[in-house]
């Protein structure tokens, strides 16, 4: 029993490895829809700000517009001053002139705004397609390690498949039979430590002469509490 017990821990030994490595290639689907979701980050942010600047441009054409009809409207006022009449029709004139250069007045201070956002939108595109380039770079990077990682797990778990069939190969039927069920059910540790005359799966004291046979390693004895298979490290 004593070689039964040194291949189980043996054989915990190899699943916890293969769990580690299962684990961890199960993560990798997330890591890479993280680096997805980046990347469809830094496009929207790209999009953003260009949409930004569209929209600038595009107040900008339709102010510039109106100051042209603001400076026409003035033109056309002061046309009119030869056909006034009267001292009353000309200070109507006058207000008239005077509102629409208010107007166009207003209209230039927008047009001002309006360059100075075009500006700062032109200058934040600037940046964030640098910033965009950077993230893709650095996407990549994490990408192709990504694969590596992928090929270099599946590596591992083929060489620690192999090295399981052998192990389990050497152990007696019932008693791999007992490893299995316990496998399933206790979170993928089976075979555990005892110290200080508690099993360190489950936490619980150990009777004392249970612990004084599971310290001699030389047979198969389970928790009496969790069930797990004992083994002492001297």
């Amino acid at each position: 029993m004593e070689e039964q017990l040194r291949l189980l821990i043996e054989l915990q030994d190899v699943d916890t490895r293969i769990r580690a490595h299962t684990e961890q290639k199960n993560r990798l689907p997330e890591s890479l829809a993280a680096l997805e979701r980046r990347r469809a980050a830094n496009k929207e942010g790209l999009e953003q700000v260009k949409e930004t600047l569209l929209a600038a441009q595009k107040r900008k054409r339709d102010r510039d517009q109106d100051l042209e009809a603001g400076a026409q409207k003035i033109e056309k006022l002061k046309a009119r001053s030869t056909e006034i009449k009267n001292n009353k029709e000309y200070q109507a004139m006058l207000k008239e002139i005077e509102t629409a250069e208010k107007e166009s007045k207003a209209i230039e201070d927008d047009i001002l705004v309006l360059m100075e956002k075009i500006d700062a939108a032109a200058a934040a595109i600037t940046g964030a397609e640098q910033h965009a380039r950077e993230e893709e770079e650095a996407i990549q990077a994490e990408l192709t390690a990504s694969e590596a990682a992928s090929v270099q797990l599946d590596g591992a778990l083929t060489a620690e498949g192999q090295s399981r069939r052998e192990a389990a190969a050497r152990i007696d039927p019932a008693i791999l039979s007992q490893y299995q069920k316990l496998l399933a059910s206790k979170g993928g540790i089976v075979v555990v430590e005892a110290r200080g005359e508690s099993c360190s799966g489950c936490y619980m004291s150990i009777p004392p002469q249970v612990f004084v046979n599971v310290k001699k390693n030389e047979s198969i004895i389970s928790c009496p509490h969790c069930g797990r298979i004992l083994h002492f490290k001297g």
